[in-house]
């Protein structure tokens, strides 16, 4: 998914997270694609379409290289903005090229990825395709219960029909902290926003914290919100101060209307 307008802005890629796939960041491009940039937002392996032999084969290493790819196709230093496993996948990359900007919506952390209680129940019926490193998909409750948790029923059911499997071998990577999820911290050199949910069942509020901290980034945080931080609903509330700390740190023009 690629929308090119040209201009004095960098480009963005977007990096979608666990069960998702570039449509769900609609509203996100939407909202920069108005503001002047050219985003792109490249659909991670076996994701859309959903192919189940390939999740069950790709590891955390196999979407860096997607985005990696996607990022060079640019042909210019660009802003990278991840949701969730994007931000982990967004970390990988701002180390191994030289962005100009990184911004962490809801990330999972370089490292253990800490299960919170209340959300345990949950975990349970998905351990035995995680361990296997099977492609699954959380049943409905648990989606609505989990990642959508504080948002409207209606949002949950516009969103639910569009969630896509995903990988075990990665979650198991993420859960385990193996070494494919590390990230050099002294590598990431470029600017950092981390952006996290008060009411994320996910990514614990202090693992975002230490994440924040880890870059020496600017924290910007959300109460009542869930780990589904880039629903339609959340853009008024979230993508603003995004935008501004982006115009701030890297000196970039207003819009000349002055919209956004």
């Amino acid at each position: 998914m690629i929308a090119r307008h040209g201009g004095e802005r960098p480009p963005i890629l977007f990096l979608h997270g666990v069960f998702g796939r570039p449509a769900l960041l609609r509203p996100w491009l939407d909202y920069f694609e108005r503001a002047g940039f050219d985003c792109v937002a490249p659909a991670l392996p076996g994701r859309d379409p959903v192919d189940h032999a390939v999740l069950r084969r790709t590891g955390i290493r196999d979407c860096v290289d997607v985005a990696l790819a996607a990022y060079d196709d640019l042909g210019e230093d660009a802003i990278v903005i991840g949701h969730s496993m994007g931000g982990l996948i967004g970390q990988r990359v701002a180390a191994a090229r030289d962005c100009r900007a990184l911004v962490l919506l809801a990330s999972i952390p370089p490292g253990v990825l800490w299960p919170q209680l209340r959300p345990l129940p949950h975990l349970f019926p998905v351990l035995p395709a995680v361990l296997a490193g099977r492609s699954f998909l959380p049943s409905e409750r648990t989606m609505r219960a989990v990642p959508l948790s504080t948002l409207t029923r209606a949002e949950q059911e516009q969103i639910v029909p569009q969630l896509v499997p995903d990988s075990g071998r990665i979650f198991r990577a993420m859960t385990l902290g193996l070494p494919s999820v590390r990230v050099d911290a002294a590598a990431v050199t470029c600017p950092v926003l981390c952006v996290s949910a008060g009411a994320d069942r996910n990514v614990a509020p202090w693992i975002s914290a230490r994440i924040a901290a880890r870059y020496r980034a600017e924290h910007q945080r959300h109460p009542g919100l869930p780990h589904w931080i880039i629903a339609e609903s959340a853009v008024p509330r979230v993508a603003p101060p995004v935008l501004r700390w982006l115009r701030e740190t890297l000196q970039l023009p207003e819009q000349p209307d002055g919209a956004m």
